[in-house]
């Protein structure tokens, strides 16, 4: 009996060490998306403006689609518009700039992100400017190659960089360009220190295969 019980105790034990041995290199997808919102205070012309974004956007980015809607109405809004981020759960969700003077949509191929899409949406108002950015992608989390990835992201870069680089060169550019006053109006997740202060072309993105 008491070697029928030993055994049933080693038994329970391999198997669950075999549970959290296939648990621990168990690879994964995980959706990253982000999202910044800047205002915008400058005495520059709308076309300057949306010339400082573009050139933003191409800092990293050499084939985004650009487009300058027509404005439904002359009347310039007191308040600024926002972008909609689409109702996709599980998958990085690519926003419509409805009102935007100017957006930007690309989808560039970065190492370690899946399906990687950037949209930028450029809002007049009364008194400026917003800019809204979104950046939302997956990657591969965990699993045998988890190392290998951690070590090619730190010589590399990762899409988080790549993406953050991205969004902020745009505000950047604008800010240089047009001599704006520039404030942040939400960051998700939130953003450490004022990096959007710095020059554009500042960082390293990610290598792209």
């Amino acid at each position: 009996m008491k070697r029928l019980m030993m055994a049933a105790s080693v038994g329970a034990a391999l198997a669950g060490c075999s549970t959290g041995a296939g648990e621990m290199f168990a690879a994964r997808d995980r959706t990253v998306e982000y999202v910044r919102v800047f205002d915008i205070k400058t005495e520059a012309a709308p076309p300057a403006v949306a010339r400082a974004a573009s050139e933003g956007i191409s800092r990293n980015i050499n084939n985004a689609m650009l487009a300058t809607p027509l404005p439904e109405t002359a009347e310039v809004l007191d308040q600024p518009g926002r972008f909609k981020l689409a109702e996709t759960p599980g998958a990085a969700r690519g926003p419509t700039c409805d009102g935007a003077s100017w957006t930007a949509r690309a989808r560039p191929e970065v190492r370690g992100g899946q399906d990687m899409q950037i949209v930028a949406c450029l809002y007049p108002y009364k008194t400026g400017y917003h800019l809204d950015l979104y950046a939302g992608f997956t990657k591969k989390e965990g699993g045998w190659l988890a190392w290998p990835r951690r070590a090619t992201g730190m010589v590399l870069g990762t899409p988080e960089k790549y993406a953050e680089k991205t969004m902020l060169d745009v505000i950047r550019t604008i800010r240089e360009a047009t001599k704006a006053q520039v404030a942040l109006v939400e960051a998700r997740p939130e953003v450490a220190g004022a990096p959007w202060l710095e020059p554009a072309g500042s960082g390293t993105p990610a290598s792209k295969p």
